[in-house]
């Protein structure tokens, strides 16, 4: 009898049966799960369940460990299986335990299914197109996170938060997350983005803004046979003469570029890579007018490896680069959406954790949006994520009560991938957008010191240092 609830009980854990793991069980089935486990161990706050907990907290806008907590006393009390009783503390502590490689496993598997489920609309011009652009959030105000990501010079000492560096690579064919990396948030872009050249490689493109579009990166990206999109570096754009070079038409020029002759400060080459350099690179220029921010007209300056005017007419490379807003909209996404905006970690390890934790949830809605939008015969980039994640916490619980049932598993998910289908945006091209905030922050003072030397006013709204 023993042997037997045993027996019941590891396969329980082993499989998780939440509904978050029933939704996504063809991309992370079981047996891949247990195959990846590195302890073996089927207890209560195993590997497993936790990860699909914290998978939970994600999804529910960043929710707290108790919350976690209570979707795994669900679960085992809808199996009939001991609950676990008592604080969040067994949790959180799981969540420190589970480790690095377990979860990169996980990572690489969902954005391998990712890859394949493209198809050739997912491509432009036969190129698989990528973007990169980078972030910040917020850590716990810890000494190991002011070591690791100091708050920004401007804030006093206990009146800061630590500010990590996040630097993405999204893969706009698919709309995944290729690489999502920690960084220093003071470090300038182009010194950031060589550590993502191991996710380019031949037949594949990327766009960037002016911070990427240096003479080196551009430089290493062909080494690897991949080319770039990215518009002129403003310091180039300064001193931009029209007329040198080959034209190619009327907005159109083919260019020469030269090797600084002193290395960047930003670089990161010895000098003996720099000197490795070509000497001068070939790269076509494309000009539109546009409308700024301010509603002035203003002439945006495209830079590209693609010479062939023909094969890449300048209409498509400009329309192209436009959708580099794709990235600002998905880091709003995990950041706003998701609110993952703030880490509730003590430490830089736990950091790099959540990061990791953030790149799979979100990869994992984009593997839904993806089915669905095949269903619905449109790009991956046309499906809301707001509407599918609404979608899949709606569902969650439904999917929860079947788990008994593969058949009726299966069925509710290809229901929900055919619901998700109808969730759509509504692409508006040129629409006004100015970064500004419409609701008004309620109207407390600023803390300017550490609370314990605060001494509030009565009847007032100021604050002052207690003497």
């Amino acid at each position: 009898m023993q042997v037997s609830i045993g027996r019941v009980r590891a396969r329980f854990l082993a499989e998780a049966r939440c509904g978050f793991a029933a939704l996504f069980e063809e991309i992370l089935p079981p047996e891949f799960l247990v195959s990846v486990d590195p302890t073996k161990r089927q207890r209560s706050f195993g590997h497993i369940p936790v990860f699909w907990a914290w998978v939970g907290q994600i999804f529910e806008a960043n929710a707290s460990c108790h919350r976690a907590l209570s979707h795994i006393q669900a679960w085992y009390q809808l199996h009939g299986q001991s609950v676990p009783s008592g604080g969040n503390g067994g949790f959180c502590r799981a969540r420190l335990r589970i480790r690095v490689g377990f979860l990169e496993r996980i990572a690489y598997r969902v954005l391998h299914t990712l890859r394949r489920a493209m198809t050739e609309v997912d491509y432009w011009h036969g190129f698989e197109v990528k973007a990169i652009d980078g972030s910040s959030v917020q850590l716990m105000d810890t000494e190991a996170n002011q070591e690791a990501y100091p708050q920004p010079a401007g804030q006093k000492p206990g009146c800061g938060f630590p500010v990590m560096g996040i630097a993405g690579l999204l893969n706009l064919s698919h709309g995944g997350w290729e690489a999502i990396m920690p960084c220093d948030f003071r470090e300038h872009d182009a010194r950031v983005a060589p550590r993502f050249l191991e996710h380019m490689g031949e037949g594949e493109l990327l766009l960037g803004d002016r911070a990427y579009c240096s003479y080196q990166f551009f430089c290493q990206l062909r080494e690897r046979k991949a080319h770039a999109i990215m518009r002129l570096h403003q310091a180039r754009h300064r001193v931009l003469d029209w007329r040198r070079g080959k034209r190619l038409g009327k907005n159109q020029r083919l260019v020469t570029w030269t090797k600084p002759v002193k290395k960047p400060d930003s670089s990161e080459f010895t000098d003996a890579q720099w000197n490795e350099i070509p000497d001068e690179l070939e790269v076509r220029l494309v000009k539109k007018k546009i409308r700024d921010r301010q509603g002035k007209k203003r002439d945006l300056v495209v830079a590209t490896t693609l010479l062939d005017d023909k094969k890449y007419p300048a209409e498509d490379v400009i329309e192209l680069y436009a959708r580099r807003w794709d990235i600002e909209v998905q880091l709003r996404d995990v950041k706003t959406t998701l609110k993952m905006e703030s880490f509730e970690v003590r430490t830089p390890e736990m950091a790099h954790k959540t990061l990791l934790m953030m790149t799979i949830a979100s990869n994992l809605l984009r593997a839904l949006m993806q089915q669905s939008a095949r269903e619905a015969d449109k790009p991956a980039w046309h499906m809301s994520f707001k509407g599918t994640l609404d979608l899949v916490n709606a569902s969650n619980v439904n999917l929860q009560s079947l788990a008994h049932s593969p058949r009726n598993r299966k069925k509710m998910r290809e229901k929900i991938i055919s619901l998700g289908a109808t969730k759509t945006i509504n692409l508006r091209p040129g629409r006004k957008e100015p970064r500004a905030v419409k609701k008004r922050p309620k109207p407390h003072s600023q803390l300017t010191a550490p609370r314990h030397s605060y001494k509030e006013i009565p009847h007032r709204e100021t604050y002052r240092k207690a003497a």
